[in-house]
């Protein structure tokens, strides 16, 4: 036999709904797609954003660092030249050898600083300001040897401190005026390049901004577009669910007039039918009035099938409650599906753990809940299986099992096996699939719960509760008003 699986028949509503899955698809890609162009843009957008921020930033930074190179190279100068002048003078006034030694290391180091300027990238400006100081140098360098000379020839200095001030101080002056020049241009180029800087980072936080700008309006155009889209969705979508809905209403309504005016008829064939069974004059004409009868009996129970699942989706069904004894309920089920059991090779038990027990039900809803799990039970349950029927009291209410040992239903399809029209086929049988709709229908009504437990290759678990009939009820007169209870329930709803 066959395992109970996901053959699922859903009701006609849902597959004509189904032709709206292309439109939804080309929706969602487009959306996909739209989502996809504005993310590569942001990420677009970013990237160039910190790799300009990166350049500019470098870019500047080597600028930066070049002119402050040059300017410590201007200072090394400088301080060469006063190396040059103080030394010079000591020895002048000294005769010391090792101050004379001095002023040539000095000298040595004012012109390597002067070679090291000019392997700088300069501009003419700053090229003829050291030029400048060059010319200055080399007039007091060459002063100040003559009086080197003088010195060693002398033996009293006096003449020659004179001419040091006469003669080297100006010069000195000319160079360290010369050097300030140098300086100061220097130092306008760093700040030059400063203002540089902030102008270039104004400028680049402008175009980011616009940037920015230009993605914000394309993520609102796209946000619009979508908005409009969805919201045209929407309308198409509320439409399309009035319209089913009214026709699911139209169809419903003309199922149960044609359901109801179909009764009498019906009734009539059946009651010729048995007649003719029963009066036949020969055994064909006897088996074939059995077999009219069968199938408008048939018949007759697919139309209230049909009207039961009409009131229940029309919130409309109701039961009357009145005391029922358990014993009663298990004898007649007993007597409906013993023999269908014993002709299937199946073992039917019954079990109740407390004897006596009276509930508060409609009897015929109650026996059609019974027939309806117990009959699914046996059309999976295969040869040789078992199906259980146990009734045990709860506190105020009592619940009733319908246990087989058949291939059982798998856990996904557990809270849709509930729902109208679902069904699954087994071999050489056929349904409607509103046997556990209504059946949760009837439970409903009368206030209980139903619901089901299964394991595939376990078997199924039916459950569902009932309440209780007060001992009062027990006496109650057959001509007190028994209360009628009603309950619906949503199609859309699992079980």
């Amino acid at each position: 036999m066959k395992e109970r699986g996901p053959l699922i028949r859903w009701p006609r509503r849902e597959q004509e709904g189904t032709s709206v899955m292309p439109t939804r698809t080309r929706f969602e890609a487009t959306a996909r797609t739209g989502y996809a162009i504005l993310t590569l843009l942001l990420a677009v957008g970013m990237a160039f954003s910190v790799r300009r921020f990166s350049s500019v930033a470098d870019a500047q930074s080597e600028r930066l660092s070049a002119k402050e190179r040059e300017i410590t190279l201007v200072e090394r100068l400088h301080w060469s030249c006063e190396l040059i002048v103080s030394h010079g003078r000591g020895y002048l006034i000294s005769g010391k050898r090792d101050l004379l030694t001095d002023a040539e290391d000095a000298k040595a180091l004012f012109r390597e600083n002067v070679r090291a300027l000019r392997r700088r990238p300069l501009s003419p400006t700053a090229l003829e300001l050291l030029a400048d100081v060059e010319r200055s140098a080399g007039r007091f360098i060459r002063l100040q040897e003559e009086l080197f000379a003088a010195r060693q020839l002398s033996e009293d200095p006096t003449w020659i401190a004179r001419r040091f001030e006469e003669e080297l101080r100006p010069l000195r002056e000319d160079v360290e005026l010369s050097l300030v020049r140098l300086t100061d241009y220097k130092e306008r180029v760093v700040e030059n390049l400063y203002v540089d800087a902030r102008a270039e980072r104004a400028e680049l936080t402008l175009r980011l901004y616009s940037l920015l700008g230009l993605l914000v309006s394309a993520s609102l155009g796209i946000a619009w577009y979508f908005t409009r889209r969805l919201g045209g969705l929407y309308h198409q979508v509320r439409e399309a669910r009035e319209a089913a809905r009214k026709a699911v209403a139209a169809r419903d309504d003309l199922m149960g007039i044609v359901a109801h005016d179909l009764r009498n008829p019906l009734s009539a064939i059946t009651l010729k039918a048995a007649r003719l069974r029963r009066t036949g004059d020969s055994e064909s004409v006897r088996q074939q009035a059995a077999s009219i009868e069968h199938v408008a009996k048939r018949m007759e129970h697919l139309i209230r099938t049909m009207l039961d699942a009409a009131t229940m989706e029309a919130y409309k069904f109701s039961v009357t409650p009145a005391p029922c004894a358990v014993d009663d309920l298990l004898r007649e089920t007993l007597e409906m599906f013993g023999p269908l059991a014993e002709s299937r090779q199946v073992r039917f038990e019954q079990s109740v753990n407390e004897p006596d027990l009276v509930i508060c039900a409609e009897r015929e809803r109650v026996l059609q809940v019974l027939s309806n799990l117990l009959g699914n039970a046996l059309k999976f349950t295969p040869r040789g299986g078992r199906v259980t029927l146990s009734v045990d009291r709860e506190g105020t209410t009592v619940r009733f099992a319908v246990v087989d040992t058949g291939p059982g239903i798998p856990r996904e399809n557990l809270s849709s096996i509930f729902e109208r029209f679902w069904k699954v086929e087994a071999p050489g049988e056929r349904g409607t699939g509103l046997g556990l709709y209504i059946a949760k229908g009837i439970v409903d009504a009368h206030g209980g719960r139903i619901w089901a437990e299964s394991e595939v290759g376990r078997g199924a678990r039916f459950y569902f509760t009932l309440p209780v009939a007060e001992p009062a009820a027990h006496q109650a007169p057959a001509a007190e008003e028994v209360p009628v209870l009603s309950a619906g329930i949503d199609p859309h709803r699992g079980g």
